[in-house]
């Protein structure tokens, strides 16, 4: 019976807190992580996305389209009248698209345009066109070009612009010899344009030259001579 004893108290059997026997003895297996979940998209940001793509494009195309369609034509930087000269200051180019731009003098066409006459009045901002502005022979065929000196009273002030029509309205002569010999003159009125004015050297006239008709200029001038004459601004036409 003692060597029964010896034989077992020299194989002890391990303990269950004895860490050394248990990490010898079983295997310690690895914990794997779990599957990731993918997040969810969210469907409305999606359709904003395709949306701003589209619009995006649609913009490219349309600034392509116009810068391709746009063409740089003439306009009038400055107010010129009727028979004044056009400086270069008085032109200026800008972009039209469409049937105005076809209409329309071409940019390459402006030093061209410097040094002639307009043909009639172009305001400021004016899109210029072909027969704008030209070479223009004054006084026309069948016209005649008058100069009159008026004192103060007998012309509108600040009207007489370039190209104006204005009437030339006949005064009674002062003297009797005169209102004998003007009694058919006296009332009448001529048709005239307004070529150019300036202030006389006087300071109290003004000096006007007036585009009339060629067999109303003898007339005309007699009566200008007199002192005779007073000018009417007509409604532009």
């Amino acid at each position: 019976m003692s060597i029964d004893l010896q034989a077992k108290a020299a194989n002890p059997a391990p303990a269950p807190g004895d860490a050394r026997h248990t990490s010898a003895s079983t295997p310690v297996t690895p914990v794997s992580s779990p599957p990731r979940i993918p997040g969810r998209r969210n469907p409305r940001w999606i359709a904003l996305g395709v949306v701003a793509l589209c619009l995006g494009a649609l913009l490219s195309y349309f600034i392509y389209t116009r810068l391709v369609t746009e063409t740089a034509v003439v306009i009038m930087a400055e107010t010129v009248y009727r028979g004044e000269t056009v400086e270069s200051s008085d032109l200026a180019v800008t972009r039209l698209s469409g049937e105005t731009a076809a209409k329309s003098i071409p940019a390459t066409q402006l030093r061209t345009l410097v040094g002639q006459k307009a043909v009639y009045d172009l305001p400021e901002g004016t899109i210029l066109v072909p027969g704008g502005i030209g070479k223009v022979v004054i006084p026309a065929d069948g016209r005649a070009v008058v100069g009159l000196k008026l004192t103060t009273g007998r012309a509108p002030a600040a009207l007489l612009t370039p190209g104006s029509h204005v009437r030339l309205v006949a005064l009674p002569g002062s003297s009797s010899s005169e209102q004998e010999a003007s009694d058919k003159l006296a009332g009448k009125t001529y048709q005239a344009s307004i070529i150019d004015q300036e202030p006389g050297p006087d300071g109290a006239s003004v000096l006007i030259n007036v585009e009339v008709e060629s067999a109303q200029a003898p007339t005309i001038a007699i009566l200008a001579a007199s002192d005779r004459i007073v000018v009417v601004r007509d409604p532009a036409r």
